[in-house]
């Protein structure tokens, strides 16, 4: 696929990552002179004409929802390869930044983090509503967090509202760790399903965890249908306002639940009240000048889970119980993907490519997909992420390569652990596809704190201030990333571009 030209126009240049159905690859727009990304059915699934609409129906559905937490849709087409092969693509937007999956590696978000994340999820949501679009799949690996806020992906088996949620073959599909209990009855689509959903990713990024105890997907769905979900654990700067919106969300009868248009307003709400809060106790601790070197501290003490289920993309069949048939997931960096099959009656579920075992009581089966961390019994919380901005995913993971101290202006040895934001160190994140940019605002002085360089790129300008507007330029061997950050009223206006070398 690589150097293959689309339509004339768009020219292949590398994978980014892989689902059970599909490829995504980065491609340069000749026309318009701009990177994007190109999502194309593989192998099997590519000769299937129910896999063909279904790309088609989701470019068709996300690029009529124009919202600007939902990931753009630019084109759709078709090609033949140069082996004679027929695929269909979709073109959208290439985006910075990482999946919500991918950040939870790290641990919890912080609390106005988590709040924001979801609330922006939830805007998109009610945007899709609007529309009479349910989108059927929402799950951390769906999420993506760049420098401008959420993106919400993947409408590939959205849906419209009130049509039977059973396919014309008997198949529901979605991933088993987040379908609402309504849907496994097999009735109506419901908007009321994507909130429950919601609720799940609210539960996650403050906890990193699942509110049952679940280790494969048939406990699962028995917990969606039968076991009450644990309460919200105690967490520092988590109101019981928060945990009266989880439990309403995770209501098991869809009357229950808020609509998503409410779930925003009321996180932003409550994500403001934290944030507020952060910036006063902040203003009563000396900070250190401007001048003083920037430092990493280690968090001493803070746990990360290893995760023991795993999410698959689950069909239930009306009469034969269930099987898991692989979905597109939008590419995580490492380019993981799912796929696998259960049975209700024990039956042994296997993926084309699997690397984990989840037992059943009858058989060892071997599925594959997105890691689900899940409560543990009598559990110890976690020591507090401490506090966070308003920018989503502040303490987003360092990127891997070097870190430079503007200070020092010499790359500094990477830490043992992922460090501490601290008042501060901590500035906030600009994420290009070059690399992660922190800045610190101090009224309209804008510092740069830190620089994480992506793999292959190289450091071509450098101006960390403090001044009125800083500046990096980082390099590889076919791309350009820039980014300049000024301040207003305490935080970073970023301007990013990406250009091909």
């Amino acid at each position: 696929m690589v150097g293959d030209l689309l339509d004339d126009r768009y020219q292949v240049e590398s994978r980014l990552g892989a689902g059970g159905m599909s490829v995504v690859w980065r491609a340069w727009d000749r026309v318009l002179e701009r990177a994007v990304a190109v999502k194309v059915l593989a192998g099997a699934q590519a000769a299937a004409r129910g896999a063909r609409q279904r790309i088609q129906a989701e470019a068709r559905a996300a690029a009529g929802l124009w919202h600007p937490h939902v990931t753009s849709v630019y084109d759709y087409g078709e090609h033949t390869d140069r082996a004679g092969r027929h695929v269909s693509y979709v073109v959208m937007e290439l985006l910075p930044g990482q999946t919500m999956s991918q950040r939870l590696a790290a641990g919890p978000l912080p609390p106005a983090a988590a709040m924001r994340t979801c609330a922006q999820v939830a805007e998109a949501l009610a945007a899709a509503h609007d529309r009479n679009l349910v989108h059927r799949d929402i799950k951390p690996s769906n999420v993506m967090l760049t420098p401008a806020g959420v993106k919400v992906l993947d409408f590939g088996i959205a849906t419209t509202a009130g049509r039977p949620e059973l396919e014309a073959d008997g198949q529901l599909l979605g991933t088993a760790a987040y379908l609402a209990p309504e849907r496994l009855a097999g009735g109506t689509v419901l908007p009321a399903s994507d909130v429950y959903a919601l609720g799940l990713l609210l539960y996650r990024a403050l906890t990193n965890e699942l509110p049952w105890s679940a280790e494969t997907p048939t406990q699962m769905l028995t917990a969606h249908v039968y076991v009450d979900p644990e309460p919200l654990p105690d967490v520092e700067g988590v109101s019981p306002e928060v945990h009266r919106l989880l439990d309403r969300c995770l209501a098991r009868d869809p009357a229950d639940r808020p609509d998503a248009g409410e779930v925003a307003t009321t996180l932003h709400g409550l994500a403001g009240d934290v944030e507020r809060r952060v910036q006063q106790a902040a203003q009563r601790v000396p900070v250190a000048p401007l001048s003083a070197p920037a430092t990493a501290v280690s968090p001493a003490g803070r746990r990360r889970r290893t995760p023991r289920a795993l999410l698959i993309p689950v069909v239930l069949t009306a009469t034969a119980g269930i099987t898991l048939l692989p979905l597109f997931q939008f590419p995580p960096i490492d380019g993981s993907s799912g796929g696998g099959t259960a049975s209700r009656s024990g039956a042994t579920p296997s993926g084309a490519a699997s690397d984990v075992s989840a037992a059943e009581p009858s058989a060892s089966p071997q599925v594959s997909g997105e890691p689900a961390p899940v409560r543990q019994p009598r559990r110890t919380p976690a020591a507090p992420a401490g506090p966070a901005g308003p920018t989503v995913g502040a303490e987003a993971p360092a990127s891997p390569g070097r870190t430079i101290s503007p200070t020092a202006g010499q790359p500094a040895a990477p830490p043992s652990a992922a460090p501490a934001p601290t008042a501060e160190t901590a500035g906030t994140p600009l994420q290009a596809l070059g690399g992660v940019l922190r800045v610190l605002c101090t009224d309209d002085q804008a510092r740069a704190v830190s620089l994480d360089p992506a793999p292959g790129y190289s450091i071509k300008d450098y101006r960390s201030g403090p001044a009125k507007e800083v500046q990096v330029v980082l390099l590889s061997a076919a791309h350009k990333s820039e980014i300049k950050a000024r301040c207003d009223d305490g935080a970073p206006l970023p301007k990013i571009k990406e250009t091909r070398q």
